[in-house]
């Protein structure tokens, strides 16, 4: 699994930090809105599930997984 997130269009509401503490992280982005920083870019297979809810959670829908 690979985590792929368009930083163009994060604004920074922390669902997915919120979800997945392990993989995600919020960071200020001066001059902008926050922004995720992806902390494992290819997680274990057992964060699974707690990546896709972030993926779902996601009020921009900014991040996808690809495998």
């Amino acid at each position: 699994m690979r985590i792929k997130v368009d930083l163009d269009l994060c604004q920074g509401h922390s669902v997915c930090m919120e979800e997945c503490p392990e993989v995600f992280s919020v960071r200020d982005n001066p001059g902008g809105y926050p922004q995720v920083m992806v902390l494992q870019e290819s997680p274990e297979e057992a964060l699974r599930a707690k990546v896709m809810n972030a993926v779902r959670g996601c009020p921009n829908r900014v991040i996808s997984v690809e495998g």
